[in-house]
């Protein structure tokens, strides 16, 4: 598992299970949004109006290296071991319906109130289903 931010005009990407975390550029962070589910064509096809297929084919191999040494899309043992145990409840939760604040301090660490992002709200489905899950777990 992998994620991927843009933070202080830096494009990083975490390997979760590793641990390793790689300051990439915009076009190996771009190529990762296709990396798992296209072939190398499809993803020069993807990007190709963006970048040159010389460059892209290069990046490619960048990522396939990593990816060999277990710095990038590494297994994960510990998701691999785990089993689930139903009895497990929940005992207390947070909802984040709004990415938003209404104060808008210039002066915050959220940005603004942004979190420097867009400013959403959560949609009614997705409300309806985290509250059935959670009155189907919690317990007394």
């Amino acid at each position: 598992m992998i994620h991927k931010y843009y933070l202080n005009d830096k494009y990083i990407v975490l390997d979760v299970p590793s641990g390793s975390v790689h300051v990439v550029d915009k076009l190996i962070y771009d190529i990762l949004d296709y990396y798992i589910d296209f072939i190398s064509d499809e993803i020069v096809e993807k990007l190709g109006s963006e970048y040159e297929r010389e460059d892209i084919l290069k990046a490619l191999e960048e990522i396939k290296n990593l990816e060999r040494e277990e710095l990038l899309f590494s297994k994960d043992d510990l998701e691999l071991s785990h089993e689930y145990n139903p009895e497990n409840i929940i005992k207390a939760a947070c909802l984040h319906v709004s990415h938003d604040c209404n104060l808008k301090c210039e002066y915050c660490f959220a940005g603004g109130g942004n979190y420097n992002h867009n400013r959403e709200v959560m949609d009614l489905e997705t409300g309806k289903k985290a509250l059935r899950f959670f009155m189907r777990k919690f317990r007394k």
